[in-house]
């Protein structure tokens, strides 16, 4: 995922106007590798900790499983990748 500064400036301004706060981002990649790439980590939206990052497998082609979906958090300044146990727990998926 890739946005210009000024995106995202303006995402945020415009979230700002309707009274919304960010609080996760989602988006795909081509195979079943759900981890957040170089690009991901260089462009990411948001650096506050608790943040969200979702990455679905093969484009978002449905049906998605629920352990195949990477969830990232932000933490501490760092990526952390909830294990399936974790997504299991607190994570599901509903049409």
């Amino acid at each position: 995922m890739t946005l210009t500064e000024d995106a995202k400036f303006e995402l945020y301004e415009e979230l700002n106007r309707l009274g919304l706060t960010l609080i996760a981002a989602v988006h795909t990649h081509p195979e079943d590798w759900v981890g957040l790439s170089w690009v991901d980590r260089k462009n990411q939206l948001s650096s506050k900790d608790g943040f969200w990052s979702l990455v679905l497998p093969w484009y978002g082609r449905t049906p998605i499983e629920r352990l195949d979906i990477g969830v990232h958090i932000r933490r501490r300044g760092a990526w952390w990748r909830l294990t399936d146990a974790q997504i299991s727990e607190h994570f599901r998926i509903e049409a």
